[in-house]
């Protein structure tokens, strides 16, 4: 009876969870006190649950879980480490936060969870984060937010939330949240309303909104009086307007309320279009002397820039509006052209051609366009609500040179869309959701000069997706999904802007990717979480040779640790890359000599010197050894044989011993003109020998 007692008792134990092992006192992570505050690491420990670990209990302590397998937390993740005071989750792949993984962490005042692949904060995701104040969650893939999310959080002040996909803040969301650091640069948002947003964080001391889409009309009229407002300490990044085309690249501090809202004054914005090619033939490769009107520039300290520098590029170039007639309903309409009825129309004097401006008309079909427009010279549909692009909605606008589809939920464009589009210069897919980019994609544009797929989800770029686009010039690419490149991606393109910042790359291959930009001038590459190791040598001596001003921006490892926030251009080789200088040959004094990669390759191998690869070298001097001894065998053999003639009686005639010397001729002409095995190749001339012996 005794023994089915303990049994019991034992069987309890395991059932309440008493099996769970102390991370500190079994040596399961490294604990350190540091400056009186006990800090448990256990980085990239593979763990992928913790219910089976505690944490100590007798004293507070910041727990580092960065670079493990947490891909989901569960309701009472942490519930063996009520001790926590600060938790750090990044770069865990985490996914899924259930309501209730926080319970029980009431004294954490600091969580980081970026550098995760999270999309969505559900109503209780941080419940039981009671005392929280400060909370990261940048660099994830954060489109939805309840609106409720933060309402329990009543003493958070830190707020960052940049590089997400974010495109719109739901109403009330800082409701009773005492935020005073809000960061929200490099996300999708095209505007912040005051009522239910603005109005609800007065003791704001540091707003950043760089990098997103703002669109610069009478909605945003309220934040630029809201940002002129705020206190004059307050630290405020720069709101650069995207949209409409007319004030593309302009500064919202700098920007009339008469050009944000010109209804409000009768006058009808319209779409301006960008300069001909004659226009830009005079463009200087310096941008601070050209007449750009976003320039690629470090952000001055009057800007309001913290931290890494986020400052948005632009490269649609500045020119006045073209004199037009308007052709809507209330005008004269020219006998060749229809306009659509919820769109407005302009004539183009100089070409006789339509613009066509259908922005935020609510249009989810292009078949709904009716009538159907004629001699479409400018198209402008950004901001509805299309969800496919179909190879025959473009059917008859063979003279279209603008197209603008931005800001829609774009996911598919059918091959051979663009076949007609002929004379197209200027295309923006920008802020839709295509993941991938294929060649057929783009067939017939070999026209196309500017194209821009910024604030897309775009994961992959298939090889040759450029080709079909012969004269492109400016690329953007910024603010996607994209790990790497295709080889040969660039063939053929003579692009001479291009911008992947905020992407995910680690390193970019030199050969058959970076060496196809021979006509770049400018090429943005900040926001990416870049490796510092050996991969990255080749990388940075191609950015070393490019002028200070083609780099736009900072270059900032994310990785390793020790090289964390630092711009890899200014650290030495051999301290990213210590093997690459393990391998060279004690021969070599000099530390500056040139090396090469594998083309095109993202293997770990380390990088060999440029002189003579071993390689080679090895089969080479191999080959040299075989011919060198096949030629002293054939030399010792010849010189027996003559030693055993000469040995032969002197009593043969002289008839013998012309037959004897002609079967030694015969014997080397059957060697004459043939590659024997060690390459080489002999000529014999035997008719003269025996003359000469005869």
């Amino acid at each position: 009876m005794l023994l089915w007692i303990v049994l019991l008792k034992a069987a309890l134990c395991v059932a309440t969870g008493n099996v769970t092992r102390d991370i500190c006192k079994e040596q399961i992570c490294s604990c350190n006190e540091i400056e009186g505050d006990l800090h448990i690491d256990c980085e990239k420990r593979s763990f992928s649950n913790l219910r089976h670990l505690t944490g100590p209990s007798s004293q507070f302590y910041h727990l580092l879980l960065h670079g493990n397998s947490l891909s989901r937390l569960f309701p009472n993740e942490f519930a063996n480490f009520y001790n926590a005071v600060s938790l750090h989750l990044e770069n865990n792949g985490l996914h899924d936060i259930v309501p209730g993984a926080f319970l029980g962490l009431q004294l954490v005042k600091r969580l980081h969870i970026n550098n995760n692949k999270i999309r969505s904060f559900k109503k209780s995701t941080f419940l039981g984060l009671d005392d929280l104040e400060y909370l990261q969650a940048d660099f994830n893939l954060l489109r939805d937010i309840d609106p409720s999310v933060f309402r329990d959080l009543n003493k958070l002040e830190v707020l960052i939330l940049n590089d997400n996909l974010i495109s719109a803040l739901p109403n009330n969301v800082f409701q009773h949240v005492p935020i005073t650091h809000l960061d929200l640069r490099g996300n999708r948002i095209k505007t912040l309303p005051y009522e239910g947003i603005l109005e609800q964080i007065p003791g704001i001391v540091e707003v950043l909104l760089d990098d997103n889409p703002w669109d610069c009309n009478c909605d945003l009229v309220s934040l630029k009086e809201w940002l002129e407002n705020i206190p004059q300490n307050a630290l405020i990044g720069r709101v650069i307007c995207e949209a409409p085309t007319r004030l593309q690249g302009n500064d919202l501090n700098e920007t009339s309320e008469m050009d944000l809202c010109p209804s409000k004054n009768g006058v009808d914005s319209s779409l301006d279009a960008p300069p001909t090619q004659d226009q830009t033939s005079d463009l200087g490769p310096v941008p601070t002397t050209s007449k750009v009107n976003r320039v690629l520039e470090s952000p001055t300290p009057e800007s309001g820039h913290k931290g890494r520098s986020k400052s948005r590029e632009n490269w649609q170039l500045k020119t006045k509006p073209t004199v037009m007639t308007t052709v809507n309903g209330k005008g004269d309409r020219p006998y060749n052209a229809s306009c659509p009825l919820p769109c407005s129309c302009e004539l183009l004097e100089s070409s006789q051609g339509l613009r066509i401006n259908c922005e935020g008309k609510k249009i989810d079909n292009l078949y709904s366009l009716k009538p159907k427009p004629i001699n479409v010279h400018e198209l402008n549909l950004r901001d509805n609500n299309i969800h496919t692009i179909k190879k025959n909605h473009f059917i008859g606008h063979q003279n279209l040179n603008l197209l603008d589809l931005g800001g829609n939920n774009i996911k598919l464009i059918e091959n051979c869309t663009f076949q007609n589009l002929t004379q197209l210069r200027w295309l923006y897919i920008d802020k839709n959701y295509l993941d991938t980019l294929t060649m057929e994609m783009f067939v017939g544009l070999q026209n196309l000069e500017y194209l821009s797929l910024e604030y897309n989800d775009i994961q992959l770029v298939m090889a040759g997706t450029f080709n079909p686009m012969p004269n492109l010039r400016v690329l953007f690419l910024n603010n996607n999904l994209l790990k790497s490149l295709p080889v040969d991606v660039f063939l053929g393109v003579s692009l001479s802007r291009i911008s992947l910042h905020n992407n995910y790359f680690t390193f970019l291959p030199v050969t058959g990717v970076l060496d196809q930009l021979m006509s770049i001038i400018q090429i943005d590459l900040h926001g990416n979480p870049w490796d510092c190791t050996c991969n990255i040598v080749p990388f940075k001596q191609w950015t070393d040779k490019l002028g200070s001003d083609v780099i736009v921006s900072d270059l900032k490892c994310e990785s390793p640790e020790e090289f964390w926030k630092k711009d890899f251009r200014f650290l030495a080789n051999d301290l990213m890359c210590p093997q690459l200088y393990d391998k060279i040959s004690p021969t070599s004094t000099s530390k500056n000599s040139t090396f090469t990669a594998d083309a095109g390759t993202r293997s770990n191998s380390y990088l060999e010197p440029s002189r003579v690869s071993i390689s080679v070298l090895v089969p080479g001097l191999l080959l040299v050894f075989v011919t060198s001894a096949f030629t002293v065998v054939g030399m010792l053999v010849f010189i027996l044989r003559n030693r055993k003639r000469s040995k032969r009686r002197d009593g043969n005639s002289s008839a013998s011993e012309i037959n004897s010397l002609q079967t030694v001729c015969d014997s080397s002409y059957w060697h004459s003109g043939q590659y024997h095995a060690d390459g080489s190749h002999r000529e014999y001339e035997c008719g003269t020998h025996a003359l000469t012996d005869q």
